[in-house]
């Protein structure tokens, strides 16, 4: 067994404890409405976020002791976005945008039919959707605040990741520099970690000219989001939906290489948030560095044969 070594505060627990059962399912009711109202408006990208107006309208509303509290009461609502279907095991997640005081929340993701290393953890959910939106994490809330190893590792590739806060309702308030006090950190290969919003490749070149003309931009803005400092390999997907709307998604790598998440990985956390499900993926188009040190052409077309056996798969060379 695991020995605890911070100390929590027993008046989170304590005020946490005061709020009748009632009132916190009505907070996660009125939460996931006004998060739903959201869900159509795709190109904002709002997908599983709680606005910063309609979170602090909660805290007024409800006497909450400020946004952290609120997190911690929609734990139990995150977990809808959650899909273990292997160990049945949910878990919630609600991260804080340090740019805009939106909540997001977020939940474990598993695949059945390929390997457990394609898993994605809350913690991850939660951060990539932020990397995805270009925005950082100032404080993520989770059931205990010790995430495991993987997510501590994930977590620590982000530039602002030293000061990120995660708090539980057990009373904890720690910062990632308590949890994981000597990282092994992008500083390792000189690199500063991923920055929200950067346009990491904005030179990418497709290798191929017959994509669907409304297909390239998105790809190439996809691309240029990719966080690929290690391999030089950026990775990008489009999945077209059968509404007619889009999801992009872009891959993030880690100084130690595992965890990084791939791209149709990103997009799927997407598409979640915003509600949709895997059998709402028409075609997916992949962006990769083909037969370069990461190329993400088989990996892609097996999970998508997994999640989506029906869609079209296109596949496109490019040049970083």
């Amino acid at each position: 067994m695991s020995v605890n070594p911070f100390q929590a505060d027993p008046h989170i627990v304590e005020r946490l404890a005061r709020i009748a059962p009632e009132v916190v399912q009505t907070i996660g009711h009125r939460a996931a409405a006004a998060i739903a109202a959201n869900n159509d408006a795709l190109g904002a990208n709002m997908g599983g976020v709680l606005s910063a107006a309609d979170a602090a309208s909660l805290v007024a509303e409800f006497g909450l002791d400020g946004v952290r509290e609120l997190m911690l009461l929609l734990l139990e609502p995150a977990k809808a976005y959650a899909r273990p279907p292997i160990s049945n095991f949910f878990v919630g997640a609600v991260g804080l945008e340090a740019q805009t005081g939106n909540l997001i929340l977020g939940g474990n993701v598993e695949f059945p039919g390929t390997h457990l290393g394609t898993t994605l953890h809350g913690e991850g959910f939660v951060a990539t959707r932020a990397f995805s939106r270009g925005t950082d994490l100032a404080a993520i809330a989770i059931g205990e605040a010790h995430p495991c190893a993987h997510c501590r590792q994930y977590l620590s590739e982000f530039a602002a990741s030293r000061d990120l806060e995660l708090i539980d309702p057990l009373g904890h308030v720690l910062t990632m520099a308590q949890l994981y006090p000597w990282p092994f950190d992008p500083d390792y290969l000189g690199e500063r970690g991923a920055v929200a919003g950067l346009s990491n490749w904005p030179g990418l070149q497709l290798a191929r000219s017959d994509l669907a003309v409304d297909v390239v931009p998105a790809l190439l803005q996809a691309g240029a989001r990719a966080y690929a400092p290690y391999s030089q390999c950026p990775g990008a997907v489009v999945l077209d939906l059968a509404d007619g709307k889009r999801i992009t998604g872009a891959s993030i790598e880690s100084v130690s290489f595992n965890p990084t998440i791939p791209p149709l990985q990103a997009a799927l956390i997407d598409l979640l948030a915003h509600g949709y499900g895997y059998d709402d993926i028409r075609e997916v188009t992949l962006g990769t560095v083909l037969a370069g040190h990461v190329d993400y052409a088989r990996s892609t077309a097996e999970l998508l044969d997994r999640v989506a056996p029906d869609a079209d798969l296109t596949i496109s060379g490019w040049t970083p």
